[in-house]
């Protein structure tokens, strides 16, 4: 939503929501992204995003969808493959960094599809954000730290991505590299400890619901499902205090605040 309107377009329509939609709000562009997705596979039969631009490719082409004059796509890669690379035989973070080329390379055809294929103008791809600071590897260090291996993949991932990007647009007409690594270090790293009332977030390493058990989840219940004691998590009754929604998510409060960093950048390049 935050990132819709930094360029300059109310929310775009779901994939799944094209035909109960209205021309009106089709004109707003659609959303073919996948929650769980990654670049490549990643487990859970999501459509990747070469699966994704195959699904624009068939509706730009359709009698409906012809005349997108701006052609303009925001690329999101948030790490999920680099969990998927993680998890799978319980690998851990290192051969998640280990995934990290392969990842890149195929990140790499796909943004060459959309510029040459798909007749993109104007690309904005996002960087990782540093993904040791999330509290998924913040709760084994008690949320008083980030987790030095896994910001030091993103750390990797971000500099073969912007080699990328400069490989295939060296005068960046077309791609522009959206840093949201830079605006989330700044309030996940600053005084992280300190509770400070003057601070825009009263927390950024610990999420605002929070499972009882290290391998739960947020909304997670136990077998009673009805019982008041079923809630087998705990919840701020002020999430806009917190960075962090659950384990991964940021909240929308955290959003909001990275989205004004980078507004600016974003209407400069879709100005050109």
């Amino acid at each position: 939503m935050h990132a819709a309107s930094a360029l300059g377009m109310r929310t775009p329509v779901a994939y799944k929501a094209r035909r109960r939609a209205s021309r009106e709000t089709l004109a707003r562009g659609m959303n073919f992204a996948v929650g769980g997705a990654g670049v490549l596979d990643t487990g859970n039969f999501q459509r990747n995003i070469s699966a994704q631009i195959d699904l624009f490719q068939a509706m730009h082409h359709s009698q409906q969808q012809r005349g997108c004059a701006k052609r303009t796509a925001l690329v999101v890669v948030s790490g999920n493959d680099y969990a998927y690379a993680a998890d799978k035989d319980n690998n851990g973070t290192s051969a998640a960094i280990a995934y990290i080329p392969t990842v890149v390379r195929e990140l790499r055809e796909q943004l060459r599809r959309l510029r040459d294929e798909a007749g993109m103008r104007r690309v904005v791809v996002i960087n990782l954000h540093p993904m040791g600071c999330t509290p998924v590897f913040t709760r084994p260090l008690n949320y008083t730290g980030c987790d030095p291996l896994a910001n030091a993949g993103a750390a990797q991932h971000n500099a073969a991505l912007r080699s990328v990007l400069g490989a295939l647009d060296p005068n960046n007409r077309t791609f522009l590299l959206l840093d949201l690594h830079t605006p989330f270090a700044a309030f996940l790293l600053d005084d992280n400890n300190d509770d400070s009332d003057n601070k825009l977030f009263k927390s950024t390493l610990r999420p605002c619901c929070e499972s009882f058990r290290p391998d739960g989840y947020c909304g997670q219940e136990d077998e009673k499902g009805t019982s008041a004691t079923a809630r087998q998590y705990t919840l701020s009754d002020d999430p806009g205090r917190y960075f962090y929604w659950d384990d991964v998510h940021p909240t929308q409060a955290a959003w909001a605040a990275v989205a004004r960093t980078f507004r600016a950048a974003v209407k400069s390049f879709l100005s050109i």
